[in-house]
């Protein structure tokens, strides 16, 4: 094998090669790396945004919640035979005059209603007048299945259409609210029953 030293035209024109190989393949490297980064800064600005928004929503179901809490509480710190006309839409049985009750619809601080207030409070409570003149009556025969009704709610093993709001022993509530989200029309309800031991 005879090998014979390179020549330093054959030497520039080697470097020449290699060097334009060299860039061509940086210029690979570069165009392949380029939306590769672009990508991975789109999922990490999209995923950022995305957590952020997740926050707002958080901090809104837990504002929400509390507030639902706390209202269950007060009801639960009023005298057992006046929660429902405490709490009903009719201001004019309140226990301590008309349109001194809370009634049945409240505010909750920070979060915007969709329309009204953002809570309301739903008992088993139905109109047996007419819009103008309403009679409202809590009745044991109202079809609403979140409260478990129809049921039997003085105890005497019946289910009539009387209304018991001055004998209930047991009274379905729910706490429904409902607002302005970061990502739209959001809804909380929190149910319960309340009882009274005779």
């Amino acid at each position: 094998m005879n090998l014979r030293p390179l020549t330093s035209d054959a030497r520039s024109r080697s470097f020449d090669a290699r060097r334009k190989a060299w860039r061509g393949a940086a210029l690979l490297e570069v165009a392949v790396a380029v939306p590769i980064v672009l990508v991975a800064l789109g999922m990490f600005v999209q995923m950022f945004l995305m957590g952020s928004g997740l926050r707002g929503s958080g901090r809104d179901s837990w504002a929400a919640s509390g507030a639902a809490q706390t209202l269950l509480e007060e009801m639960r710190n009023e005298d057992f035979g006046d929660i429902c006309r405490l709490y009903n839409a009719d201001p004019f049985d309140d226990p301590a005059g008309p349109g001194t009750s809370p009634g049945n619809r409240f505010a909750v601080p920070g979060l915007p209603p969709l329309e009204g207030m953002v809570g309301e409070i739903v008992l088993p409570i139905t109109n047996s007048g007419t819009e103008v003149v309403p009679v409202w009556e809590l009745r044991e025969d109202v079809e609403q299945a979140a409260l478990g009704m129809p049921r039997d709610l003085n105890g005497d093993i019946l289910v009539d259409a009387l209304d018991h709001s001055e004998d209930y022993t047991l009274l379905p509530v729910e706490l429904r609210l409902r607002w302005r989200g970061v990502h739209g029309p959001r809804e909380f309800s929190l149910y319960t029953v309340f009882a009274e031991l005779r």
